[in-house]
């Protein structure tokens, strides 16, 4: 197909909260979507729902999969002919990264850093030649744990540390392609699937240690699109938490 005449941006893990309140700022910003999940019938009705605000197309694929990020940014590049930013909000999680880390379970160790720092550099290898048509942008979105310590996180802000420095490193590089990158850290998200995750008690507790107030996916989607906009043109390799003061 010919290449449309406004920007793309690939949002990967696209079909949660976060994901989808960037697609609904993108679109209201004149940004094409391509969102990716894995779960067909609620791509389905999210390309229905937002349809109405814009052009996005919906795109199924599994993250486990070797070949998951070749094939996402074949399809996306094929259907669109451009792709201008890519955000990744896949949050696969591995059962036994959680807790205390004698706890843990070595097992998971590298199962997770596959589906979460190797997918990113996966991701991000596979969208370069892309990106660097116009000159694009790359975001990946991770926990807190990589940038503040805490316990219980002690596996998963390893693995997001190394997304950090991923980043950042490839900042450097890419910059003389015009490519900008940049890391998006949360924390507590109201409005998220994270109380079922790790209970109402300890939600409560975050939302009073959070001076500003607990951030909602809509209170993070508008820096996320600027990001990947002309605004930010001369702006690369930051990591940027948006937490509501919990952290700082």
């Amino acid at each position: 197909m010919d290449m449309i005449d406004k920007p793309v941006m690939l949002i990967a893990g696209g079909s949660g909260s976060i994901g989808q309140a960037t697609a609904r700022e993108a679109l209201a910003q004149g940004w094409a979507v391509a969102m990716h999940g894995k779960t067909p019938e609620k791509l389905a009705r999210l390309e229905a729902e937002l349809g109405a605000l814009g052009t996005i197309e919906c795109f199924e694929a599994d993250v486990f999969a070797p070949d998951c990020a070749i094939s996402l940014v074949a399809d996306v590049a094929e259907r669109f002919g451009r792709i201008d930013a890519v955000v990744d909000c896949v949050a696969s999680g591995v059962e036994g990264i959680r807790g205390l880390f004698p706890d843990t379970d070595p097992s998971a160790f590298t199962p997770f850093y596959d589906v979460s720092t190797g997918w990113m550099l996966r991701l991000a290898h596979a969208a370069y030649p892309h990106l660097k048509v116009l000159g694009g942008t790359i975001i990946s979105f991770i926990s807190d744990a990589g940038i503040f310590a805490a316990p219980h996180q002690t596996a998963i802000g390893t693995v997001r540390a190394a997304c950090v420095g991923f980043v950042r490193n490839l900042s450097r590089e890419a910059g003389r392609d015009g490519i900008r990158a940049h890391v998006i850290s949360v924390s507590y998200v109201e409005g998220s699937d994270i109380v079922a995750r790790i209970g109402p008690e300890r939600m409560k507790t975050a939302q009073r240690r959070a001076s500003l107030g607990l951030p909602t996916a809509e209170d993070i989607a508008p820096m996320t699109v600027f990001l990947c906009g002309p605004g930010a043109a001369k702006i690369t390799g930051q990591v940027i938490s948006i937490n509501g003061g919990l952290n700082a």
